[in-house]
């Protein structure tokens, strides 16, 4: 398939909202809700997006302390590891697999995901004999005394969503008998983005990068002596922003990334990147596939 730039933007939006979007957010993504509906609903027909799915988050939802882990993973079966991962974390939020050149340099598998042990869950991560090299990080803390609250009527709401989570709000009005502008008050206190990081749930896309021919999300593997502040300056103003605040991989490689058009895009943008002094690039990944892991958001709410 070949996408247009207003197809990624379209995407980017979905990543907020899936079809559940508000009209500020069309108007930011200079979208109109007729034509997002219309490049969403292509996206779904192509296999780009395999389906919506509705994430949640774990510590409001369920109150205590909790960590927000990542690993990054380089693995001869990366689908395989992540499934035999996903069996034994309970709160597996999303999984990416990319590909990369040279192959094994850099994580070809990545995961989200909250814990409630961080430490004991590590361990397990790096005893495990699928992967030929992992790194688990902590991403951020969390402390929710109590669960957030939610009502008999919010409920329903997510009762719904959950088993219709590609429902746009007309659908979603119908479904369970509520007005749209009732809808649109719950749902801008329960779905978390940009307008709400209070938030709870989100309603994301399963995308599947395999079939498109001109259009990938990249992570460029540097080897530089710059510190994370220094490549942020020097990329100020690019296309390019830094993975994990430039925390290197195997302590030697530097992600960047960046959206890139086709063949002759790629090669410029690792020339410019080259033209920096400091910066070699050692390698490139491809963000192959991203799944959305909702079963554990179900048995919350059974």
């Amino acid at each position: 398939m070949m996408l247009e730039k207003a197809d990624v933007m379209a995407l980017r939006v979905a990543e907020e909202a899936g079809k559940l979007v508000s009209e500020e957010q069309l108007a930011a993504a200079g979208l109109e809700r007729s034509e997002y509906q219309e490049r969403i609903n292509r996206l779904e027909k192509s296999g780009v997006i395999r389906c919506f799915k509705v994430v949640g988050a774990a510590p409001p939802l369920l109150g205590g302390d909790w960590v927000m882990g990542a690993l990054m993973a380089s693995a001869a079966q990366p689908v395989a590891a992540a499934d035999a991962l996903r069996r034994r974390l309970l709160f597996v939020t999303e999984i990416l697999i990319n590909c990369g050149v040279p192959a094994g340099l850099g994580p070809n598998l990545g995961m989200l995901f909250y814990s409630r042990d961080f430490e004991t869950e590590a361990r397990f991560i790096q005893d495990m004999s699928e992967f030929d090299y992992r790194e688990v990080s902590r991403v951020a803390d969390y402390s929710f005394p109590v669960a957030v609250p939610i009502s008999a009527d919010e409920k329903q709401l997510v009762h719904f969503l959950l088993a219709n989570p590609g429902s746009d709000i007309a659908e979603l009005s119908a479904g369970i008998g509520r007005d749209p502008v009732w809808l649109r008050v719950k749902l801008d206190r329960l779905l978390c983005g940009e307008h709400n990081p209070a938030g709870i749930l989100r309603v994301q896309p399963e995308i599947d990068w395999s079939g498109v021919e001109n259009f990938g999300h990249f992570h460029f593997l540097l080897e530089t002596g710059h510190l994370p502040d220094q490549l942020r300056q020097l990329l100020a103003g690019t296309e390019f922003s830094l993975v994990r605040d430039g925390f290197p991989y195997r302590g030697r490689f530097v992600q960047v990334e960046a959206d890139v058009w086709g063949t002759a895009d790629l090669m410029e943008k690792i020339g410019s990147l080259e033209r920096i002094t400091g910066i070699r690039v050692a390698g490139v990944l491809w963000n192959r596939e991203w799944t959305i892991c909702d079963d554990w958001v179900k048995r919350i709410f059974v």
